[in-house]
């Protein structure tokens, strides 16, 4: 049993304790529930492969380890429905927004513009301004129990009025937690198909998925997706990895991955980190039991919250996630501002993250990958921010 209870003192160590992403009052116990790291240790079978590389005395150029896309393509059939995922497939990238850039790189030309659903990631924003190309934004819709949904007719409409031929598509959706069905993605394959669109899938969040749903890669859901789809994956979420920035790619058509690669490698950015390869290899090889305990606290953390809110705090709306380690706040309840939502929190000393980081102000997204008596340190502080009652 791996114990997620653990305290870790992370200071001098995380950005996301040691970055005030806003003023905090520092005579209150900080709560730090942002950007999107864990509060985790990261497992033996992780630490021992870097020390087992640290043996050898040179860490001199070298070739990326074979064991690599082996460990990764293993994973992808054996946790996410990918049967079919050899090691020919698999590609090294720096990082995971780095991938997301050599492919918009791959698939646009400057000044093209690249559909994206809102809210979204904010590295999306960024990485696609960065690639020279426009983002064009097709807003999720709630349904009446609060799941997100994709709004097809707007999707389309802007697809054939802005004559896109690129999108970048969130699968587990951040910052939502959305939980794409099979129905969906095959009818987005339909009309990707029917417009000639590409797409970048990113799948980092693709270890936080909870029953009943299902995660199912994007490439895997009809034969055009298959051609036309630059997948980005990667082991940082799933075991706290960030620092060490890794990650890699699936490309399943020969053409597409030639001329992928091809624009990874001009970036003189992209080639093999020796013990951050190495970490991913002792997470894939060593890490099933690692990741099944960590999402089933994980779990519990988002029902806890989830429980908590909608008794204690009522002028904000939540409601439980099928993936990722985040939730997704609304606070357009509270009769605050942003502005001033943030200042209330930050009096209490928690910090997470607005809304307009994501296009959609007025909602917080808030990371519960911490030990249960940090997450209820939280909470509390949630709760006197916002003054609710008990």
């Amino acid at each position: 049993m791996y114990n997620f209870g653990q305290m870790i003192d992370r200071s001098g160590f995380s950005k996301k304790w040691d970055n005030r992403l806003y003023p905090v009052d520092e005579g209150r116990p900080l709560s730090p529930m942002w950007i999107a790291d864990m509060d985790f240790a990261v497992p033996d079978c992780v630490l021992d492969a870097v020390r087992e590389r640290l043996e050898h005395p040179t860490l001199g150029y070298c070739d990326l380890d074979p064991r690599f896309a082996r460990s990764a393509a293993d994973w992808a059939r054996k946790r996410w429905d990918a049967p079919d995922v050899r090691p020919e497939y698999i590609g090294y990238q720096n990082s995971a927004m780095g991938g997301v850039v050599s492919a918009l790189n791959t698939l646009t030309q400057p000044g093209d513009p690249v559909l994206v659903h809102l809210p979204n990631y904010t590295g999306f924003t960024y990485g696609i301004a960065h690639a020279g190309c426009r983002m064009v934004g097709s807003p999720l819709v709630q349904n009446q129990d609060g799941i997100f949904r994709m709004d097809w007719e707007d999707m389309e409409r802007r697809i054939t009025e802005e004559h896109i031929k690129c999108m970048i598509f969130c699968s587990p959706h951040n910052p939502t937690g959305r939980v794409w069905t099979r129905e969906e993605l095959e009818r987005l394959g339909a009309l990707c198909e029917r417009h000639g669109v590409s797409v970048i899938s990113d799948e980092v969040w693709a270890d936080f998925v909870f029953r009943p749903a299902r995660c199912l890669p994007l490439a895997t859901t009809s034969d055009y997706l298959r051609r036309s789809t630059v997948t980005v994956c990667g082991a940082s979420k799933t075991f706290n990895l960030s620092g060490l920035h890794v990650a890699y790619s699936i490309v399943y058509d020969n053409d597409l991955r030639r001329r992928y690669q091809k624009k990874a490698a001009e970036s003189h950015y992209n080639s093999p980190n020796t013990l951050s390869a190495a970490a991913l290899i002792g997470a894939y090889t060593g890490g099933e039991r690692y990741v099944d305990e960590l999402a089933a606290y994980i779990r519990k953390n988002m029902e806890a919250a989830h429980e908590f809110i909608s008794q204690k705090i009522p002028a904000v709306k939540s409601y439980l996630p099928e993936g990722t380690y985040n939730m997704w706040l609304d606070f357009t309840g509270t009769g605050h501002s942003q502005e001033e939502n943030i200042r209330l929190l930050g009096q209490q000393g928690l910090i997470i993250s607005p809304g307009s980081d994501f296009n959609a102000a007025g909602w917080f997204r808030v990371n519960l990958a911490t030990p249960r008596v940090q997450l209820e340190q939280g909470l509390q502080a949630l709760k006197s921010a916002l003054k609710a009652k008990s």
